[in-house]
């Protein structure tokens, strides 16, 4: 999202670039925003949560995802 679109930037928790943000339906009529990292080098990439979530999570969060990511890259 850069900054001719109406969204802000948001921001990778670790890496800091820009979080890929789109509308995802609700099933009620209404949209919400999620937001995923494609860092190849970082280890939230392909870390996909609604924005209002991704703003919550605890540091034992982020390192179950980074956690997640060692892991897939090992296997490769």
């Amino acid at each position: 999202m850069g900054a001719t679109k109406s969204q802000p930037d948001y921001l990778c928790h670790d890496c800091g670039q820009p979080l890929d943000a789109r509308l995802q339906a609700d099933g009620k009529g209404g949209y919400y925003v999620i937001v995923t990292c494609w860092n190849p080098d970082c280890l939230l990439r392909t870390f996909t949560r609604s924005l209002s979530s991704y703003a919550t999570l605890t540091d034992t969060d982020w390192e179950a995802y980074r956690a997640m990511n060692r892991v897939q890259a090992q296997a490769i």
